[in-house]
């Protein structure tokens, strides 16, 4: 399993650097094209959200980016220091709001968003599912 945690500088040389280090990563590990792909749109959505609207190009702020994967699973975690996601999943799909997030959702196969912070699980093999303990 590997962990990758990071606070990342809300400017996009230390978004590009940080992102790219992951995708290196994944390919050292000759991960599949099509998951490298998902998983660098979802890690562009969700820190590109955090940079834009949660810490508003402040680069007095920090975004936390944590990376976690082995040979099942990546869940990707990004928070801001935003005040928060207000989110309902809208039907509209010509509305300019929240289509990084509607994208995010579509390519995992969970996701999570609590405050200024959002995760989304990416499952290696496509014929897995989820299971929830109750």
């Amino acid at each position: 399993m590997e962990i990758i945690r990071t606070l990342i500088p809300t400017n996009l040389d230390s978004i590009k650097d940080f992102r790219n280090g992951v995708l290196e990563s994944f390919k050292e590990k000759q991960m599949d094209s099509d998951f490298l792909f998902k998983t660098k749109l979802v890690l562009d959505e969700l820190i590109a959200n955090s940079y834009k609207h949660g810490n508003e190009y402040d680069e007095s702020k920090t975004i936390e980016a944590v990376v976690i994967s082995d040979s099942d699973f990546c869940l990707i975690k990004i928070k801001d220091e935003g005040d928060g996601i207000d989110y309902v999943y809208q039907t509209n799909r010509l509305s300019d709001h929240g289509r990084g997030i509607k994208l995010v959702y579509s390519l995992s196969d969970g996701l999570v968003i609590r405050d200024n912070t959002v995760a989304a699980i990416l499952l290696k093999n496509q014929d897995q599912s989820l299971t929830y303990n109750t």
